[in-house]
């Protein structure tokens, strides 16, 4: 048994939360972001969080604040996944161009997700990194996590059913908006598909499938360019939501 006073226990789980967000965000996955540099940054959120966080005294059990640890790294790791799959649906959103313009046989290696991405999906996660910086998507990030500490205070977390459910539902929602993204340049090839298919009937004499890779990569990256005008608002459409989406899924804890 540890005894543990009610001040030090409430800093705990206020860090806990916070490191848990912060490791699961976008922003840090790069092996260059060292995991002291995590750890270091959640302390100090922690630190201007916790005079201002009302905790539910545990009794200084050590066993119960270890199982109020492990409910505070899942609180955290909830609201990191919701900001952690928008930026997996942009990406998901290059995968799909580069499937239909036959730019997935080119990867090249991610810094940021530490993977084999193709070069448009890497253009998306960076370009949905550019959108978070540049509508402050960060401080957005730090109001959720006051948020979430006002309405469910360390320690008085309890998992339900409706958590998991609202997390299901918050996926489903996404994926409409990654078809929004990638919908002007994979509608465009696929009308290209169809012209290339019409040649193809008319002038057999014509390698469809050689002459039309080019075409259809000068067309994709042309469409891409015209059509970032809307796909950006999008983007930002989905992270300006989040602080909203924050508020729904405290509600599904409590």
């Amino acid at each position: 048994m540890i005894d543990i006073g009610l001040e030090a226990q409430k800093f705990i789980l206020v860090f806990v939360r916070v490191l848990s967000m912060i490791w699961l965000l976008p922003l840090f996955q790069s092996r260059s972001v060292s995991a002291g540099y995590k750890a270091g940054l959640s302390l100090i959120i922690a630190f201007l969080l916790f005079p201002s966080v009302s905790s539910v005294d545990l009794g200084g059990d050590g066993y119960r604040i270890l199982l109020a640890v492990g409910a505070e790294a899942l609180v955290g790791l909830s609201l990191g996944f919701i900001l952690r799959v928008i930026f997996d649906m942009v990406s998901a959103a290059g995968e799909l161009m580069s499937m239909q313009s036959g730019l997935s046989f080119a990867r090249v290696a991610d810094p940021i997700r530490l993977s084999n991405v193709t070069v448009l999906e890497q253009f998306q996660s960076l370009l949905a990194m550019l959108v978070f910086l540049g509508i402050d998507g960060h401080h957005t990030v730090l109001k959720g996590i006051a948020i979430s500490l006002r309405e469910v205070p360390p320690g008085s977390f309890v998992v339900r059913p409706a958590l998991f459910q609202h997390m299901a539902a918050s996926v489903g929602s996404l994926f409409p908006a990654s078809l929004r993204i990638c919908a002007p340049v994979v509608v465009t090839l696929f009308l290209v598909d169809i012209g290339l298919g019409i040649v193809a009937r008319l002038i057999p004499q014509v390698n469809v499938f050689i002459e039309g890779a080019s075409i259809k990569m000068l067309i994709t990256i042309g469409m891409l360019a015209l059509s970032l005008n809307l796909i950006v608002p999008v983007i930002g459409s989905l992270f300006r939501g989040f602080d909203s989406e924050i508020l729904r899924l405290i509600r599904s804890m409590v």
